[in-house]
Order: structure tokens, then C-alpha cells, then sequence
């Protein structure tokens, strides 16, 4: 990160305004509340769907209690034990297949929107065909979903695999730790993809999308534990909304996880487009899909 912001010429209190402002520009807090409704809308289907296969490999309750088990980690208490009265009711009942659908349309419009913000962002206008940027979209989300099938599966069987192999309990404990890196490994890896693919742009470097990736992933899970205390021990939604706590506390959790993959994708940009002001080789201003391009 230190060596990004030489290249661009920019300190940390720079790029702090320049977030700022361009945040403000680009709409940023709008455009997450429109991210929290459709994270929201595709997240009990999509997390059925995740059990459904996860169930595969062991029984439906265990996989449920073992899923719910790290949700809990992540969601406020209230919120977590939402999801599980709602994977309870609807697990089991053969309704699989429309989940899917379901959780594919609401994601690929989760990503649609994104893709409409990151060009914002980056001052593009989309020049794709609809049903291109439509499937863009939603090969986005079906990446999204198979990456978080195959990280629920790893998770919550990872120890019962561990346990029925010759390594000891030795290999338990190094998983007890790693598990965690392992997944913030996993979402930059996912966040670099959506930065990557997302915005309408013909070259794009990797070294220009760390940055926003390593940064939104921190903001992401020190959001969700500082979240998760401030829910515990301050807030008052019960009071303020009755029954429409709990949904409420969820739908806030999804808008601060898109204000975070927001605000990775304004470092990217911002960091790229101060490079190209000094003729760094190979960076692009905003408005610009390759570097050898003039704006549009």
C-alpha cells in the first residue's frame, strides 16, 4: 500500500479527502442502501442454497448448526438467530431450485448496481451491450455464490477432514487460527475479482486494485465486529422498531458491506488516477479504459 501511494504521489491525509470527496461525487451512501436491498433480498435464498449443497457432504441439521455457527460469528446475535428461524422453515421443503433462481436474479442485480457505481466511480460510461453487462453481472454473482459454497464447505468441514486423517490434533489447532486468514484471503481474492471485471475498462492492472481490495476487506471485518459489539451492548432497535428490529439490524449490516466494497473501489481509482497525473507507465486517468485511450 505504501508503495501504491509513492507511485501516486499521495499521503495518507490525501487520500483520506480525496475518499471524501469523491464519495460524495459518486453518490456512494445512495448507491449502498441500493446494494443493502438487493444483498438482502438474494441472501436467504442464496444462503439456502449454500446449505443445500453443503448438506451433500453430511446430514442437513449438522450442516444448518455448523453453518449457523460462523454466520454467528460474523451477524449480530439478533440477525443470526433471524437466519436460522428462516433456514429452520424452509429447509427441507424441495423449494431448492427457485432459491436458486431467486438468489441469482436478486445478486445479478446486486452486481448490476455495482457495476453501474464502479463505473461512476471511475467516470465511464458503459459502453457494453445491455444483456453483455446483464451477464457480466451474472457471472459475477454465480462466482460469488460458488466461492462462498466452497468456503461454507471448507469451514465447516475442514476440522471433520482434518479429524479422519493421520495429522493429529496438532493440525486441528494450526486450523482453529488459520481458518480465518484463510477467508480474508478469500475475500480480497473475491473483491479483486469484482474490481476487476465490474467497471467497463479494456486493460486494467492488478496492482491498481490491491489497494481497494486489502483496504475494503479490513473495513469489512472490523465493521462487522465493531457492529456486532455495538448491537450487543448499545443499540436500541427493539425499542425503536418492535418486530422489524432484527431485519433492520440485518439490512444496516449490508448497507455498511457495501459502503466498505465502495469505498475499496474509490482507493482503486483514485490511487490509479493520481499515478496517471505523473505518468506513472501503465496507469489510467478516470474516463480512461486503457491507457493509451482519451477520455469519454
Amino acid at each position: 500500500m505504501t508503495a501504491i501511494l509513492k507511485l501516486a504521489r499521495l499521503s495518507w491525509p490525501e487520500l483520506i479527502r480525496a475518499i471524501w470527496r469523491d464519495a460524495d461525487r459518486a453518490n456512494v451512501a445512495n448507491r449502498a442502501a441500493e446494494l443493502a436491498f438487493w444483498f438482502l433480498l438474494g441472501f436467504f435464498p442464496m444462503l439456502l442454497c449454500v446449505t443445500s449443497v453443503v448438506s451433500i457432504f453430511g446430514s442437513a441439521p449438522e450442516s444448518q448448526h455448523a453453518l449457523m455457527k460462523y454466520v454467528g460469528k460474523v451477524l449480530p446475535s439478533a440477525a443470526s438467530n433471524l437466519v436460522r428461524q428462516v433456514l429452520a422453515q424452509t429447509a427441507g421443503s424441495g423449494r431448492a431450485w427457485f432459491s436458486l433462481l431467486f438468489a441469482l436474479w436478486s445478486s445479478s442485480s446486486a452486481t448490476s448496481g455495482l457495476i453501474d457505481t464502479l463505473n461512476d466511480i471511475y467516470e465511464l460510461k458503459e459502453s457494453r451491450p445491455w444483456w453483455k453487462s446483464r451477464l457480466i453481472a451474472l457471472v459475477l454473482a454465480i462466482a460469488l455464490g460458488v466461492l462462498l459454497t466452497a468456503v461454507s464447505i471448507i469451514v465447516v468441514y475442514g476440522p471433520e477432514i482434518l479429524r479422519h486423517t493421520s495429522t493429529g490434533s496438532a493440525a486441528l489447532d494450526v486450523w482453529k487460527i488459520a481458518q480465518w486468514p484463510a477467508a480474508a484471503f478469500l475475500l480480497i481474492l473475491t473483491l479483486l475479482g469484482l474490481y476487476r471485471f465490474a467497471p467497463d475498462m479494456q486493460e486494467q492492472r492488478w496492482k491498481w486494485l490491491l489497494p481497494g481490495s486489502i483496504v475494503a476487506a479490513v473495513i469489512w471485518m472490523a465493521v462487522s465486529v465493531l457492529f456486532k459489539v455495538y448491537v450487543r451492548h448499545f443499540s436500541h432497535f427493539g425499542l425503536l422498531y418492535g418486530s422489524l428490529g432484527t431485519l433492520i439490524i440485518l439490512m444496516f449490516w449490508f448497507y455498511l458491506s457495501g459502503i466498505a466494497i465502495l469505498v475499496g473501489g474509490e482507493i482503486n481509482a483514485i490511487l490509479e488516477d493520481a499515478a496517471a497525473q505523473h505518468k506513472v507507465p501503465g496507469a489510467k486517468k478516470r474516463g480512461q479504459r486503457s491507457p493509451a485511450q482519451t477520455r469519454v
